[in-house]
């Protein structure tokens, strides 16, 4: 398979994936009056069924076994069901607004998009380490999938600001959604198996042996930490730039262009430097930096001094996500040779598990908020808002994002050709 077209793949999945996440609290919570408590709880009520239908979900596509492959049927049906799911989440209905019915269809919306989108993550996720093969390929082919994710979030994240601003979030929903299926296309159309692979372990064999991994958990507990900074970071970016840094919603845009524009050529940088340094060393690294990037985010005053700082963030942002997926694929590997079975459905699903259990930890971070600072929503603030949403973007992902640097120093194996 080509890396540009599996590539295109991970366009759709972040055009829909990171405007979700990144503006789905600012949408509920400052447009339509939706408590934090209730946020929180929603996120966490979710989590426990994500824990149930993530290995599932994995499990079932290791077993799965048809002429067109494991994971293809399952994308084919999958992708237009997790597009739908998306507007529905940003498409609220007149009668669904009204403050007794709105957290019910907030709890709805949200149960269904987020199981759609674990069927689509963990079947695309799956592929890259059977379709992309050693480390320079897997490099390679991880710096087109980091590159085109952050076009995806430059339309997704950061002109997101401009276009709801424009159309509204319905809109905005609209917009991305076909974009994402004509990337999700163009993937789709080259997307190449072996039809004979696949897993006949029962799923408690399975993954009683993922579980006994050590390597797995330490790149995933890593994953999660990273996953639950800079989640938190791209969901109160808005808030922070109303309220701590005093500019209008359009300037969302600027702050995040100075991330992902200089993210962009980075990805191609930290390939090199995977393959120079060894995958290990390269992504302690780049965890390294994107902490103490976050940190940083305390001390902009302005515009100026934000997007500084966010332009280092977005050098440590591309070299995790483009070092964590060499150094995930070289654990699959490993329990390949040592089970004589290759089961990425069920790595991945445990994987995806634990980075939308970063969801409900973000709902938390946000719940903190208001015992801390007095913030309760966008109608009821608190008397130290700014304060408030400069601890939540810096102290809280940049203090988790070094807990993970530290961790990652665990890891059983160098990672080389």
């Amino acid at each position: 398979m080509k890396p540009w077209r599996y590539a295109a793949g991970q366009l759709g999945l972040t055009l829909v994936s990171e405007s979700f996440g990144t503006y789905l609290a600012f949408f509920y919570l400052e447009r339509l009056g939706l408590s934090a408590a209730f946020y929180a709880l929603a996120r966490g009520v979710y989590a426990l069924w994500d824990a149930l239908n993530d290995p599932l979900f994995g499990h079932l596509s290791d077993r799965t076994k048809t002429p067109w492959g494991r994971r293809r049927p399952w994308l084919w049906v999958g992708v237009p069901l997790f597009l739908v799911a998306y507007l529905l989440v940003f498409w609220v209905p007149d009668w669904a607004k009204s403050p007794g019915v709105l957290p019910y269809y907030f709890a709805l919306a949200i149960f269904l998009y987020e199981t759609l989108a674990t069927v689509v993550w963990t079947n695309y996720g799956a592929l890259f380490p059977e379709v992309f093969r050693g480390l320079g390929e897997r490099a390679q082919a991880a710096a087109w999938k980091r590159g085109t994710e952050l076009f995806g979030l430059i339309f997704g994240i950061a002109l997101a600001p401009v276009v709801y601003a424009q159309v509204g979030f319905g809109g905005m929903a609209l917009l991305f959604a076909l974009l994402a299926a004509i990337a999700f296309t163009l993937f789709l159309r080259g997307v190449e198996e072996d039809p004979k692979a696949g897993s006949s372990l029962g799923l408690w064999a399975s993954f009683r042996l993922v579980l006994g991994n050590r390597a797995f958990w330490v790149a995933a507990l890593v994953g999660l930490l990273f996953e639950f900074g800079r989640t938190v970071i791209q969901t109160g970016m808005a808030f922070y730039a109303k309220h701590s840094l005093g500019l209008p919603e359009a300037a969302t845009s600027l702050l995040f262009a100075a991330v992902f524009l200089v993210a962009l050529p980075s990805v191609f940088l930290w390939g090199v430097m995977a393959r120079r340094l060894g995958g290990k060393r390269a992504w302690r690294l780049a965890h390294l930096v994107m902490g103490l990037a976050a940190l940083f985010l305390f001390l902009p005053q302005g515009l100026g001094s934000a997007l500084l700082v966010g332009a280092l963030v977005g050098v440590g942002f591309a070299g995790v996500r483009v070092t964590g997926e060499v150094v995930m694929a070289k654990v699959i590997d490993l329990d390949a040779e040592r089970t004589g079975t290759r089961r990425e459905g069920a790595y991945y699903s445990l994987v995806g598990l634990l980075g939308r259990a970063s969801g409900a930890l973000v709902g938390l971070a946000f719940a903190l908020l208001g015992p801390l600072f007095g913030y309760v929503s966008g109608e009821n603030p608190g008397p130290n808002p700014g304060l408030a949403f400069r601890f939540l973007v810096s102290v809280i992902p940049g203090v988790a994002i070094l807990l993970a640097y530290l961790l990652a120093a665990l890891f059983p194996h160098e990672v080389r050709e």
